[in-house]
């Protein structure tokens, strides 16, 4: 499934009855040519068949890719206006804003590395693109007292680039498999267990983890406003540390009146908590090197409306690439089943 590019569709000759006609028409003529010509004819015919097949799917592969390629072109142009206009807005409101900041990117990817040019082009390409991975138009603010800052990450679609390195070199179905994600964070005044949302629509038979601490999910669900924040399967959120996040794929960023209402959504979230019964689950300092896990949303426009999900999970998992203490972050990510949180009340 395509979150950014133009969904590549898939090959005529997948598709029924199309390959079923196409099938049949193949066997007929093979018959037809042995009953006329005999073997030797049939053995040319059938690698002359194979031969067409193989130039008309690479001459498909190479039409998708241009396209995905001058889509992520569009995408790129598109969200350096974004970007443009964030920092405008930002300047004309007093907050604050960067262009790009690597701080806010550690947890969400960022691993900073030297990346040697030996590696194998798939390892070099991941280990730098989690060595140079930034935050993107950085916006602070404040928003009902509560620090909020918003930014954007450029992420790799994991299904793109499987489906397109097969067409071209890893480090270019790298490129043309980004997508942005942004990301609003409200900096909490303590640091809490690990949460999510998603802790509400859990299922019998679900392992995913979902919390760190199930007292503290109870608590806190518990609270009218939390409670009905958390039971909108369209827009997840967590928990962690002293972090309240809450991202979502879009494709070419937000605009200001997208980033203003998520802001306002996400410190009202945060101004429902019951703050004195949490110092009770204060929690020690984080690792020195943190790592969030993102329930992150997927609007309707971005996916098939008759699919069963509501959200994708994005778990950043170290993975060392060699015996040198190198590193890379592939993505190990699920879909969140879209069960009934009504049916299935948890407090």
């Amino acid at each position: 499934m395509s979150l950014n590019r133009t969904p590549l569709p898939t090959h005529p000759m997948t598709r029924k009855p199309l390959n079923s006609v196409a099938a049949a028409l193949s066997l007929a003529g093979f018959i037809a040519v042995l009953s006329a010509f005999g073997g030797t004819a049939l053995g040319i015919t059938f690698l002359l068949w194979c031969l067409g097949l193989l130039v008309w799917g690479f001459r498909y592969g190479q039409k998708q890719l241009r396209a995905a390629e001058a889509d992520r072109a569009l995408a790129r142009k598109a969200h350096a206006a974004s970007m443009a206009d964030r920092m405008l807005w930002a300047q004309r409101h007093g907050h604050e804003f960067e262009a790009s900041c690597a701080e806010w990117a550690e947890g969400f990817g960022r691993v900073p590395q030297e990346v040697p040019e030996r590696l194998a082009e798939e390892q070099r390409v991941r280990a730098r693109h989690a060595a140079d991975l930034v935050a993107e138009g950085v916006l602070r603010m404040r928003v009902d007292g509560r620090p909020v800052t918003v930014f954007d990450l450029e992420v790799i679609n994991e299904s793109d680039v499987w489906e397109l390195k097969r067409r071209c070199r890893y480090s270019r179905a790298a490129e043309v498999s980004m997508y942005y994600l942004t990301v609003c964070v409200v900096t909490l005044p303590v640091r809490l267990p690990y949460l999510a949302s998603a802790y509400l629509h859990r299922t019998e038979a679900d392992d995913t983890d979902r919390t760190a601490d199930p007292a503290f999910a109870e608590l806190l669900l518990s609270r009218p406003a939390v409670r009905a924040a958390a039971q909108d399967r369209d827009w997840l959120w967590s928990v962690d540390g002293d972090r309240l996040i809450c991202c979502a794929v879009t494709g070419r960023g937000m605009d200001i009146g997208q980033v203003e209402g998520l802001a306002g959504r996400m410190a009202a979230i945060a101004g429902a908590f019951p703050w004195p019964e949490l110092e009770h689950f204060r929690v020690p300092a984080p690792d020195s090197r943190p790592r969030h896990t993102l329930w992150i949303n997927t609007p309707d426009l971005l996916v098939d409306r008759d699919a069963p999900f509501g959200g994708l999970v994005q778990s950043w998992a170290e993975r060392e690439i060699d015996r040198t203490g190198l590193y890379a972050l592939k993505a190990r990510s699920e879909w969140l089943q879209r069960t009934s949180a009504a049916l299935r009340p948890s407090v």
